[in-house]
């Protein structure tokens, strides 16, 4: 087979240093301006604005600007104070006390204490999506006003990253909503903006809260902490599924800024004064989860024919018009936690005979495999075509099911009647080693089949002290996802955003941050 080329960007990962900091020397030279109304514009609709319960980027564009945490992640995604004006972990290990910052107001005009600390990890440690984590937690106790402590059943050296995580954010809420299902959420957070209207499939708008206090223990934006300082009146976070109409309501100024814009488009732009191009790379891994609990992919034998038959190179190549790199690690190549050339022997192999043969093993009978795909996320349908002709092409019987974000979701929480997700895993790799094992772990996996041994690696990579353990932890988590197949890595992908040239003090991020910035 010939082979495509295996990465191409033009716009390389060190640029993202430089151009942020011209508009950070824009901004220097540009006093902020108060006033306006921020239009952003994403890709999908949010499923939920209830942040705790969804991993969805759409949710938490808007969420983590009403909602704040304890303890938030810096630019860097080390985790620091936030609501948290310190924590400290005993000698053992076992008991965490956070200190709260006072005079911090909800957006009901309550002000917060550690009662609502405590709701908050109440609330989580039922419905969080990351709930399982939360299984070590023996008690928490609000000792006074100001001071919440945490005690733990076991030592988990991973607690500060896991409560950190804006994954499915641990974000404080008023105590009196502890109690409130999934779903059922009023949106009532500490962040510089609250929530104003939510028209789904159209737009989420915020305004600026006028009871919010700057975080006095900073000097700047700092990640998801730091100094938030609210310019804008208001934020209109629009859905625009169309990247070329994307493209246009950012050249004809009805928008200032785009989580993603084409490669071509890019291309065009990218001597253009009134809009910059921000290269974020990697932004996410593609991904197939597999379920390995039902239909034709319960047999282990197809899944491991479906891992054989695909040709990453492919994939990749055509859903991000070369913004893309190939690595066979469920930890980026950056991490530390990299597992080498563990699941290079299976990755990218494009071998359709071995696959049929597997097939035949298996004893295959032609039934349908459905794909999930999302029609408001840029790369992930074509991704699911590419799969679905690869997949054909080696024996399979698969249909793409293309659904919006809400719906997708959705689907792929239904124990029967789908095969393959497709999907962009964007922050859980980014934040490091813990994020992407939730999904194939507790009796919430996405791969609709508890795994006791996988589950067991996961307290290792979770529990042990040293750096080395762990590590070796994660190098057996992901030998058995591949060996189980419960996954297929197909490539990292990149992320091209833009900004019109009148939007200042922007600087790119995982999730946008409408604080800190202004409409010249």
């Amino acid at each position: 087979m010939v082979r495509r080329r295996r990465c191409w960007l033009r716009f390389p990962a060190v640029a993202v240093a430089s151009i942020a900091a011209a508009l950070a020397a824009a901004t220097d030279a540009k006093a902020q301006r108060q006033g306006g109304d921020l239009v952003y514009l994403q890709q999908s609709t949010p499923p939920t604005l209830d942040a705790m319960t969804s991993t969805q980027q759409a949710t938490r564009n808007i969420a983590m600007n009403v909602f704040e945490m304890l303890v938030a992640r810096d630019e860097g995604a080390n985790p620091v104070p936030d609501l948290a004006t310190s924590f400290s972990e005993s000698g053992d290990g076992l008991v965490y006390e956070f200190r709260l910052r006072s005079g911090v107001k909800f957006h009901n005009g309550k002000t917060m204490t550690a009662a609502d600390a405590k709701g908050t990890f109440e609330r989580y440690g039922r419905v969080g999506f990351d709930r399982q984590d939360f299984s070590t937690i023996a008690e928490v106790t609000a000792t006074d006003p100001q001071t919440l402590r945490v005690t733990l059943r076991r030592r988990v050296p991973s607690f500060i990253e896991q409560i950190s995580s804006p994954r499915a954010p641990m974000v404080v809420i008023p105590a009196e909503q502890a109690g409130s299902d999934t779903g059922k959420l009023e949106i009532i957070g500490t962040g510089p903006f609250q929530l104003v209207e939510w028209l789904p499939d159209s737009h989420v708008k915020l305004k600026r809260f006028d009871g919010y206090v700057p975080n006095p223990a900073y000097q700047g934006i700092d990640g998801l902490a730091g100094k938030k300082v609210a310019y804008v009146d208001s934020v209109t976070f629009r859905t625009m599924p169309e990247a070329n109409a994307r493209v246009a309501a950012l050249e004809t100024k009805a928008a200032h800024f785009s989580e993603q814009i084409p490669n071509q488009a890019a291309k065009r732009l990218k001597d253009s004064r009134d809009v910059k191009i921000m290269p974020m790379v990697p932004w996410s891994m593609a991904i197939m989860i597999l379920n390995a609990g039902h239909g034709a992919t319960a047999n282990l034998a197809v899944r491991r024919a479906v891992q054989i038959a695909i040709d990453a190179d492919e994939v990749m190549d055509i859903s991000t018009d070369g913004v893309y790199r190939l690595d066979h690690g469920f930890n980026y190549p950056e991490s530390q936690y990299w597992n080498g050339d563990i699941g290079k022997d299976r990755y990218n192999r494009a071998d359709r005979a071995k696959a049929k043969a597997l097939l035949a093993e298996a004893g295959y009978k032609g039934e349908e495999i459905v794909i999930l795909s999302n029609s408001q996320e840029a790369q992930i349908n074509p991704q699911a075509v590419i799969v679905s002709q690869q997949l054909k092409a080696a024996g399979i019987n698969a249909r793409v099911e293309v659904s919006d974000t809400p719906t997708y979701i959705a689907r792929a929480e239904q124990s029967e009647g789908w095969g393959i997700y497709v999907g962009e895993f964007g922050l859980a790799p980014w934040l490091g080693p813990y994020g992407l094992p939730n999904f194939w772990t507790g009796a919430k996996n996405w791969q609709k089949k508890s795994d006791p041994e996988l589950d067991a690696i996961f307290t290792d990579l979770k529990s042990k002290s040293s750096l080395k353990e762990r590590q070796e932890a994660g190098n057996r988590f992901y030998a058995r996802v591949y060996d189980q197949v419960y996954a297929v890595k197909l490539g990292d992908n990149g992320m091209l955003q833009a900004a019109r040239s009148e939007l200042a003090g922007f600087k790119p991020y995982r999730v946008p941050r409408a604080w800190g910035v202004s409409l010249q």
